[in-house]
């Protein structure tokens, strides 16, 4: 009886009408994707939102530098439409003293921007950021730090916010 099991199956599959006479049908698709404004701040590697401590272990009179790249700092750009980014800091750097902020400086951000101090509002750094293509969606920040004669050495720390809105029309 298993031997003629398969005509039942046979009769069953005349039965049914053509059942793929659709596949060769086209369906129209529309897909919407939203305005989307979004960066990453990368510190030493590490994705950290949109803000990262920097914290300083410092001898009075010198000078520190933190080049951008993938040891340093990197803004990274996750936005589908072109944005404006800034960038402030929480307040002057605290540690057994204060340092002033303006003695931090950043730098660079892919553009060769000058040396420019830190400070307590939000200031723009790059206008009009568009990144097409991976290679140009992450760019490195420098920084720089300069700690005044007589500071009493220690570690030192300070908040840095980056801050992006979608570039006016």
């Amino acid at each position: 009886m298993s031997d003629y099991s398969w005509m039942g199956v046979l009769f069953i599959l005349l039965l049914l009408p053509t059942p793929f006479t659709a596949m060769g049908a086209v369906q129209e698709v529309r897909v919407t994707v939203p305005e989307s404004v979004e960066i990453m701040v990368l510190w030493k590697g590490e994705e950290v939102g949109n803000s990262f401590t920097l914290t300083a272990t410092v001898e009075p009179g010198r000078e520190y530098t933190w080049p951008g790249g993938p040891q340093g700092l990197q803004i990274k750009d996750l936005s589908n439409v072109p944005i404006d980014l800034y960038i402030k800091a929480e307040g002057d750097l605290q540690g057994p003293e204060t340092i002033p902020i303006q003695n931090l400086k950043y730098a660079n951000y892919g553009t060769n921007l000058p040396q420019t101090p830190l400070t307590t509002t939000y200031t723009p750094v790059r206008k009009n950021w568009t990144a097409k293509v991976e290679r140009n969606a992450v760019v490195p920040v420098d920084i720089y730090l300069t700690i005044p004669p007589f500071t009493a050495p220690g570690e030192y720390r300070v908040r840095i916010y980056h801050l992006a809105i979608k570039s006016p029309a």
